[in-house]
């Protein structure tokens, strides 16, 4: 039976190698387009390569055989997606970008307060806050590094995030700019004073879609005024609008789950739950929502268990 070899470029969402074992399962379709073909399966150590060969994958002459890839590695969740295999050697139709699986991280390697985006390290400085829950009481009284210090990993992931995905240009028009101070951070979103005009321009910006606030509880003495999501596949950043008797505007900020990575089949779609947003699991679908440009970088690592 004639025989494939598959040159097959394999990374993380930062495009560096993966580190440990990784099993590669080649499985022929079985339909029409897979006859002639057969199974492979191989376990490889990259050992540091960002592309590894698979030799000696059973096909058939002339156009090939379909075939069913899926990849999995320690920590990272599977990767899926179909490839015909044709005789001799060949290079994968798509790259492999393995995506770390949230519930397997340790802690991050944030940067210290000194060493953060100016903007960000001024609006922490300007902090007000408040407990609308138990969990938001040991961050009152709080500013600048003591809060910053005192947010922890899942926190501090969060806000990060929120940051990385309001300062981006393309996607959402860097309205950073009107985030005044914070008043709540948690694990999966913030409560922010904002700066008048932003409801005016997010609503005139076609990047942005109405959403439903439903779910979103205002801070005691407002009200909601309207909720809006920017309109992307991946990782959409949410604002829910609330305003006070004064007029004063707040918003709780977070970030959706949409999934939109559907060359990749199961590597996303089946991971997330109705619990809690990770904000691990969204540090990945910033990075994989802007893959060519790499503008969508929270600005920290993933620690992952041994």
């Amino acid at each position: 039976m004639p025989v494939g070899n598959l040159i097959l470029p394999i990374t993380d969402l930062r495009k560096q190698p993966i580190g440990g074992q990784v099993t590669v399962e080649v499985r022929r379709d079985r339909g029409a387009n897979g006859a002639g073909g057969g199974d492979f399966d191989f376990t490889v150590e990259p050992d540091g390569a960002s592309v590894i060969l698979l030799n000696g994958i059973p096909t058939r002459g002339g156009s090939g055989s379909l075939h069913s890839i899926r990849i999995t590695a320690r920590n990272y969740l599977p990767c899926a997606f179909q490839q015909f295999i044709t005789e001799g050697e060949q290079r994968s139709i798509q790259k492999a970008y393995l995506t770390r699986d949230a519930k397997r991280v340790a802690a991050i390697d944030a940067p210290s307060y000194g060493k953060l985006p100016d903007r960000l390290h001024d609006w922490l400085g300007e902090a007000r806050m408040i407990a609308l829950a138990s969990e938001d009481e040991d961050l009152v009284g709080k500013s600048g590094e003591a809060l910053y210090d005192a947010l922890g990993d899942r926190r501090k992931a969060a806000l990060l995030n929120i940051f990385a995905k309001a300062t981006h240009k393309g996607s959402v028009g860097a309205i950073w700019k009107f985030f005044r101070r914070p008043l709540v951070i948690r694990r999966d979103r913030c409560f922010v004073e904002m700066e008048a005009g932003i409801e005016e321009q997010v609503s005139e910006d076609n990047r942005f879609v109405a959403a439903p606030a439903a779910l979103h509880k205002p801070i005691p003495g407002y009200r909601i005024s309207n909720s809006v999501k920017s309109d992307d596949r991946h990782a959409n950043i949410q604002l829910t609008f609330q305003r006070n008797a004064a007029d004063a505007l707040a918003a709780d900020v977070d970030i959706d789950e949409q999934i939109g990575f559907a060359h990749w089949g199961e590597v996303l779609r089946n991971h997330f739950t109705r619990q809690r947003t990770n904000p691990y699991a969204i540090h990945e679908l910033l990075l994989a929502a802007d893959l060519e440009e790499d503008t969508l970088d929270p600005g920290y690592d993933l620690v992952m268990k041994a």
